[in-house]
């Protein structure tokens, strides 16, 4: 045990880099023909995608060119991955309209498209702080159940919302999926079978497509062929909804609405947003760095994205994420760099500038397509079943949280999942596991006294926490160890001392050390003196300042247990262990001991 005062500290540090300095050190003409065929590859499949995801954020398609157009080349300049493609994503779409419905906001209207692009400007600015100052093991707070449910309930809730788009009629916009069904429902004789035809047409263009090569652009064809129906048979005279007007280029750039009472009503979404974007782009980029070996940063992963959500603010965007299904794209046609997102976010700019108008036809229903053939697979309550099955808790934080979609708001659902987590780890940590300790005959080993029934040493309790002690459970390891002493000497057992094993104590905060401290000096006034075993380095220095070092005798703390038998069997009264102990439960029990009057405990 060593008595330093050397506490570790978070070190917070600040961090900014242009990592794209690096792209081109052994860049050559192979990597460039890599980088344009995934740039281009990726594009076809990302103009049809923006556009039917930004239907999910409540906003008018071309918006979702428009974050896709400046979040993915900022977010591929300034991040570290050369995979990840940064722009519109379903959940992060869901999960921000959700936001706005949370504050009684309209979608599709002025209002909407202006909060909308505040709610990206905060998120923006959440996920460059998480960055610079290298916060990103923050979402290591969020657990893997909480994601699990919240997926695919989200997915669920995506799914409903197109049906309305398939079906051709509007239906309610909310994300309880109960009141999405019921409302549904209530209205299938308003279908009108030739958006319903288009929807399956659509659907089906882009299912075989995928069966057939995940290289071919399933979506842009469909949107294509689905485009020329509309307009041919002038299917929009029979109740086909289609994008309409589409106005080209960038809108001009305004500031968002810095509206300070409607903003703190927002920042809990916004976090919300942030970070479950933050886990999403941090799990895509570090799995595909690590297939292939790459370095990465985390942190200036996020630094792109949260510039990319600030700039797209201004340009009248909503929140972006990273998307799991074109950064696999980009993996699989073998990225070179990350000039290759570059490429495809250049590529829709170009569309956005020049093709515009040719969306004019576009039907709804291949939108709503392409989102469901996107989202389908993502629907797997069977995942929660697998997790209850491995761990109830976390199987039922997955349920809660899958569940509470039914009812919530798809923020404050997440929200309640994490919470849940949370709450049931700290309640797990307040009850932490204590051993009573003592050595086995046979494999002369320390076991559990109490699990193995096997005698103790009556003048040397030993006792081990199984956890850190810090302000949740202090009181219930003090509680403890004065319950067992107090029981002990109410039995008549003549307990000189009380020697506690701290090797699994890694961590005790203030409240902890002070409660040990006050153990030491209860204990005291009974005759009984505290004696300790393994204090890791990171621990002694707060006990010291906790004034430890006055109320314990430091001949009584030891480096290991072994040493601490040893050398406190020394001060015990041998006499009692020579006539009236019937055990020999250390081995120094034999040198004091007859063995005529040593029970066999094996």
């Amino acid at each position: 045990m060593k008595k330093t005062k050397d506490v570790p500290n978070i070190n917070i540090s600040f961090s900014f880099k242009f990592p794209f300095i690096m792209w081109f050190r052994d860049y050559n003409k192979e990597k460039f023909l890599r980088d344009v065929i995934a740039g281009v590859t990726v594009a076809a499949v990302y103009v049809p995608q923006s556009m039917a995801n930004s239907m999910l954020a409540e906003m008018p398609p071309i918006h979702g060119l428009y974050v896709a157009f400046i979040a993915t080349i900022l977010a591929a300049v300034l991040g570290s991955s050369r995979y990840l493609n940064t722009g519109p994503v379903a959940m992060t779409c869901l999960l921000s309209a959700s936001v706005l419905y949370g504050i009684g906001l309209e979608p599709q209207t002025p209002e909407w498209i202006k909060y909308m692009a505040l709610l990206a400007f905060m998120v923006g600015l959440i996920r460059l702080t998480v960055g610079i100052f290298k916060l990103g093991f923050i979402v290591d707070l969020i657990s893997n159940s909480v994601v699990v449910g919240f997926t695919s309930a989200g997915a669920m809730v995506i799914a409903l919302s197109q049906f309305g788009h398939l079906f051709g009629y509007k239906i309610e916009r909310s994300t309880h999926i109960f009141d999405v069904v019921i409302d549904l429902v209530s209205k299938l004789e308003m279908t009108n079978p030739y958006t319903l035809g288009i929807g399956i047409l659509a659907y089906f263009i882009i299912w075989i497509s995928r069966k057939i090569s995940i290289y071919i652009p399933g979506a842009l064809i469909a949107v294509i062929i689905t485009s020329f129906l509309v307009y041919q048979f002038q299917l929009y005279k029979f109740g086909v909804a289609i994008v309409g007007d589409v106005p080209q280029g960038l809108p001009t750039p305004e500031p968002p609405p810095l509206d300070f009472a409607t903003m703190s009503k927002m920042w809990g979404g916004s976090f919300v947003v942030a970070f479950f974007g933050i886990i999403e782009a941090v799990a895509i980029a570090k799995t595909l760095a690590v297939r292939v070996g790459d370095k990465w940063d985390p942190n200036q992963e996020l630094i792109g994205q949260g510039m990319a959500n600030v700039v797209v603010a201004f340009f009248k965007g909503f929140p972006a994420g990273g998307s799991f299904s074109r950064s696999s794209l980009n993996f699989s046609l073998g990225a070179a760099t990350p000039l290759a997102s570059v490429l495809s976010g250049v590529l829709v700019g170009l569309t956005l500038f020049l093709l515009a108008p040719a969306f004019y036809y576009l039907p709804k229903a291949s939108l709503a397509a392409i989102v469901l053939s996107t989202v389908i697979n993502l629907i797997r309550p069977q995942d929660i079943i697998k997790l209850y099955k491995i761990n109830k808790v976390d199987g039922l934080v997955a349920g809660i949280t899958f569940a509470s979609v039914f009812f919530m708001d798809l923020w404050v659902a997440i929200t309640l999942g994490i919470l849940t987590s949370l709450g049931s780890f700290v309640y797990k940590t307040m009850y932490p596991r204590i051993v009573i300790l003592t050595r086995d005959p046979v494999t002369r080993t320390f076991v559990n006294a109490e699990k193995k029934k096997l005698p103790e040493c009556p003048q040397i309790m030993f006792i081990k926490p199984n956890m850190s002690i810090y302000f949740g459970n202090a009181q219930f390891v003090y509680d403890y160890i004065i319950r067992k002493v107090e029981e002990a000497l109410f039995k008549g057992r003549p307990l000189k001392f009380v020697l506690i094993d701290m090797e699994a104590v890694n961590y005790v905060d203030a409240t902890g050390a002070q409660t040990i401290v006050r153990l030491i000096k209860d204990l005291k006034r009974e005759n009984v003196e505290v004696s300790f075993a393994n204090i890791g380095c990171d621990v002694y220095p707060i006990l010291e300042n906790a004034e430890f070092d006055k109320v314990v005798n430091q001949n009584v703390v030891f480096n290991a247990k072994g040493e601490a038998i040893n050398k406190l069997f020394k001060k015990l009264d041998y006499e009692y262990c020579r006539n009236k102990c019937a055990y020999a439960v250390f081995d120094e029990c034999l040198e004091v001991k007859p063995p005529e009057k040593i029970k066999n405990t094996g």
